[in-house]
């Protein structure tokens, strides 16, 4: 048994190993200090080792503090990532003024000169005058070229006032009008832009990967194509995804998310997962290889008994009968044997019609019942329970042994073979390793014929469970110690119980009508 206890231990084992591993590996881990510095030495390592496609002057392309404003994350975006210039265009002029022929007003009543046609032309340094950007958020530069007049529509003109327009309006101009360092700036969105003004030295975008330089207080960013950051990452066994507010990261670094590629790890484990449950297998297999061959060696040894159990029926039936007809020639001489001995002889009488009658229920047994029952029971009509149980008894008279019978006699359908069994072990044990007397008490209730075997010794066992489960084969025991359990074994088969009581010790037997 301890085997198979080991075996299975093992299994349940390896299949817990298999989960645990799983459950690590998914389980979100943050970076240690030793790892944030293998990042940045990564980061440091592509800077040295890959040719950036362009770099990034903004102090050059936006010279002063008013241009500056022209990078920072709103106009547009800070009322909708739509533009809506149409609704501005069609609105209504205002009727001219006196106030508003004159160039030096203040800048949007010059451009309402020049939108509603008052006017036929801007100050030449009219873009460069601050502010920049119009009221409505969109900057007098595209609001010029949307107005569709010349020289506002012009490549030539578009591509030398690059630098007036916001960075969010470059994606609307025409391509060809675009240079190099501009044309990176309209594939940014509105998020780079944000990490731009906070400073952050690593930006990774859709299509580029940005990395400040800190040579000079001019703000530079080295430009290279996100995808070869992503390549060189993977190479180091990471990965770099944009970081949501909220998420679980290995490390977050401005909008970045650093997580470690676990493909190769998972690669290992799934190999070790593939071993691991193999293994469970062959030890289930194992197992139950073991247990077949356990159940099929019970089954042979159960046969074997049985077997046994036949032959000596069997060959118990010569000296039997043998017996029988001692008996019947000594009956024929009865009237020539002393009182004396002829009581005794009846008594042997008895004992040798007993030992048939078990022969020729145990051979009737083996040979027919195949059920899944323990015994196979016969049930007929006792006209009096109460003489059944004085016929029991019979064997006990002057053994110290009390009946108390029914007080209402009547009919009772039992198996009194079976019954005989039960009530003599429970007797013989009560005999055996209890206190004399021993008192028999029967009674009917409801077609339940409950039987009392009570003594006055004390029991050291609390419960039947304990007694069942103890050794009881003694040195006072005149058997194998095996008769409670056969007596509460047939009872269940009966359908009926079996109960344990303490001071005094009583065992109570139920059995029910089986009419």
């Amino acid at each position: 048994m301890r085997i198979y206890l080991l075996l299975i231990l093992t299994a349940i084992t390896l299949s817990f190993s298999t989960a645990y591993f799983a459950l690590n590996l998914e389980k979100n881990n943050f970076a240690t200090e030793k790892e944030i510095s293998k990042i940045a030495e990564i980061q440091q390592e592509f800077q040295r080792t890959t040719t950036p496609l362009a770099v990034l002057d903004l102090s050059s392309m936006y010279p002063s503090r008013v241009y500056f404003e022209l990078i920072q994350p709103i106009s547009i975006y800070s009322k909708s990532n739509v533009l809506s210039h149409d609704a501005y265009f069609s609105k209504s002029c205002s009727k001219t003024t006196e106030r508003m022929s004159k160039l030096t007003f203040e800048k949007n009543e010059i451009w309402e000169d020049f939108r509603c046609k008052r006017i036929s032309k801007l100050p030449d340094n009219f873009f460069e005058v601050s502010p920049l950007i119009h009221d409505s958020g969109i900057s007098y530069a595209y609001f010029a070229f949307l107005s569709g007049r010349e020289p506002f529509i012009n490549p030539d003109w578009i591509k030398g006032n690059l630098n007036f327009f916001h960075v969010s309006e470059l994606k609307f101009l025409p391509a060809n009008s675009l240079e190099q360092n501009f044309k990176i700036l309209s594939k940014l969105d509105k998020l780079d832009f944000e990490e731009i003004a906070k400073g952050q030295k690593h930006i990774l975008s859709s299509d580029f990967y940005l990395v400040k330089t800190e040579k000079d207080l001019d703000i530079k960013y080295q430009t290279f194509l996100s995808t070869q950051f992503e390549n060189f990452l993977k190479e180091r066994s990471f990965f770099v995804k944009a970081y949501k507010v909220g998420d679980k990261c290995f490390y977050h670094q401005g909008s970045q998310c650093f997580e470690k590629d676990s493909r190769g790890i998972l690669e290992i484990f799934r190999q070790s997962s593939i071993i691991i449950f193999l293994s469970s297998m062959l030890v289930l297999l194992f197992i139950s290889i073991i247990l077949f061959q356990k159940i099929k060696q019970q089954k042979h040894e159960e046969e074997r008994k049985k077997h046994a159990l036949r032959v000596l029926t069997h060959e118990l039936r010569t000296p039997i009968t043998n017996l029988l007809l001692q008996v019947e020639t000594i009956n024929k001489q009865s009237d020539i044997i002393p009182s004396n001995i002829l009581e005794e002889f009846l008594k042997i009488e008895g004992e040798v019609y007993r030992l048939k009658r078990l022969a020729e229920k145990s051979m009737s047994y083996l040979q027919t019942h195949e059920s899944n029952s323990l015994v196979a029971l016969e049930y007929f009509q006792v006209l009096s329970i109460n003489n059944l149980l004085q016929e029991m008894l019979e064997d006990y008279k002057g053994k110290s042994v009390l009946f108390s019978p029914v007080s209402e006699d009547q009919a009772f359908y039992v198996d009194g073979y079976w019954l005989n069994i039960c009530l003599k072990n429970l007797v013989e044990n009560a005999l055996v390793h209890g206190l004399a007397p021993v008192t028999v008490t029967a009674s009917i209730e409801k077609d339940i014929l409950k039987i009392e075997v009570q003594d006055q010794g004390i029991c050291p066992y609390k419960n039947l469970d304990e007694i069942l489960n103890s050794d009881r084969s003694g040195k006072n025991s005149t058997g194998l110690g095996l008769g409670l359990s056969i007596v509460q074994r047939i009872v269940i088969e009966m359908n009926g119980k079996l109960l344990f009581f303490t001071n005094p010790t009583t065992f109570s037997l139920y059995v029910r009508n089986n009419q």
